[in-house]
């Protein structure tokens, strides 16, 4: 059996994605010892073993790479063997020069949902759920390399269970930086005109959707600011809206309920989107799409005075 060592620098969108975990995966599929390092934006991978797993193992680098990543590789080069017994994921880097690609903050995952959605797992309806392949990455990250002390979780100290999540290289949440669950991570809080505090998640999220349907405005506030919300089915509450902001005629963007097989049908009671815009309000990022607006919509017009269209998401 031939053997040897290879070096690898990568860069493009390769943190905050899992990247990581999956090196540290591909590396036990193929027998490697090395380790796997963050830099300031990128990510330094050094392995060593049988010359052909090595050849694998790059080309896997690239092609298996998991669906939020963009890896670029950047330089692959022979290196020198070392004394290593195992493939690791080391402490990052602080002293490289950063080259900086923050990812964005992104939808959750089918896992993720499962769980939020099934009364028996412990994150059942946890509004903060999240993986390696979810979840706010841009709107958390307070610097580079990104690792949990360098994000707005880092005053949360995991629970036994999240930490075994946390440390386990076949969970999907094995270096997820945000991991967090009800009885270690962040919840929601309700505060009233009156300033009176409700702090229990389901509590708080109950009140905010009864001032909602009561034609109130609520302040949502996240971890990248504030999301001032009202009924959009509302005219008052709009205009109510527009009055306060100030904002007299820009249009406001909808968010939709996902609703049936494809989560579009609430949609479609309102707007008609052709296929590729059925895509993109699907997409991980979840963005903001202009989609006309159908003639029966129950939309109040106060929406988007005078134009066809309606930013959905």
């Amino acid at each position: 059996m031939t053997t040897g060592a290879c070096q690898w620098l990568l860069d493009g969108r390769v943190q905050g994605v899992g990247f990581r975990p999956f090196v540290y995966r591909l590396a036990q599929r193929y027998r490697l010892t090395g380790y796997v390092q963050n830099l300031s934006g990128q990510v330094l991978i050094f392995a060593q073993g049988d010359a052909l797993a090595l050849a694998a193992f790059e080309a896997a680098l690239l092609v298996e790479s998991p669906p939020l990543a963009r890896p670029h590789l950047l330089s692959s080069a022979a290196a020198q063997p070392q004394r290593l017994d195992v493939f690791s994921i080391i402490a990052s880097s602080q002293d490289a020069a950063a080259r900086i690609h923050v990812p964005p903050d992104y939808f959750a995952c089918d896992d993720c949902l499962r769980e939020l959605r099934d009364p028996h797992d412990r994150r059942y309806r946890y509004p903060f759920i999240n993986c390696t392949q979810c979840g706010p990455r841009y709107t958390l990250i307070t610097r580079l390399p990104y690792d949990r002390p360098n994000t707005t979780l880092a005053g949360f100290t995991l629970c036994t269970a999240c930490r075994a999540e946390y440390e386990n290289p076949l969970d999907r949440r094995f270096h997820a930086e945000p991991v967090a669950c009800p009885r270690c991570g962040p919840s929601l809080q309700y505060h009233a005109a009156d300033d009176a505090l409700i702090e229990d998640n389901a509590t708080a999220l109950s009140t905010a959707v009864a001032a909602l349907r009561s034609g109130r405005i609520l302040a949502v506030k996240g971890i990248g600011g504030y999301h001032l919300m009202c009924d959009a089915d509302n005219t008052t509450a709009v205009m109510r809206l527009r009055a306060r902001k100030p904002r007299p005629h820009k249009p406001l963007a909808v968010m939709f309920p996902w609703c049936g097989d494809d989560g579009l049908d609430a949609v479609r009671e309102s707007l008609r989107p052709d296929a590729m815009q059925a895509q993109l309000l699907c997409d991980p990022m979840r963005p903001i799409v202009l989609i006309p607006r159908r003639s029966d919509a129950a939309l109040t017009p106060a929406i988007a005075p005078g134009l066809n269209e309606v930013g959905a998401f």
